[in-house]
């Protein structure tokens, strides 16, 4: 799977882009584990100091945020188009 990375989280992982190989049943907390422990850096950007997903950190499976779907829990199929932003400021 392929899963795209934004703004200061592509220097974590080394670039747009990062090709994961999850399991069957993989949830979004599946996916950024996977990616916290390939990339640790990543880890100190998108967790917060209690381990939860920062708040103003955002997945995107399939064109929907998690947090209004399942939110970590939300499945990940193999075929998913997955997207993680990191906090945006703008007015």
């Amino acid at each position: 799977m392929e899963v795209r990375f934004y703004a200061m989280l592509r220097e974590a992982v080394g670039g747009k882009m990062a090709v994961f190989d999850l399991p069957a049943g993989a949830t979004a907390k599946t996916l950024l584990d996977t990616a916290s422990q390939r990339f640790p850096r990543l880890a100190t950007l998108i967790w917060d100091s209690n381990g939860n997903l920062g708040n103003y950190i955002k997945v995107f499976v399939d064109g929907r945020e998690i947090r209004n779907l399942d939110g970590i829990h939300t499945p990940v199929p193999p075929d998913a188009d997955v997207a993680i932003f990191p906090p945006s400021a703008g007015g």
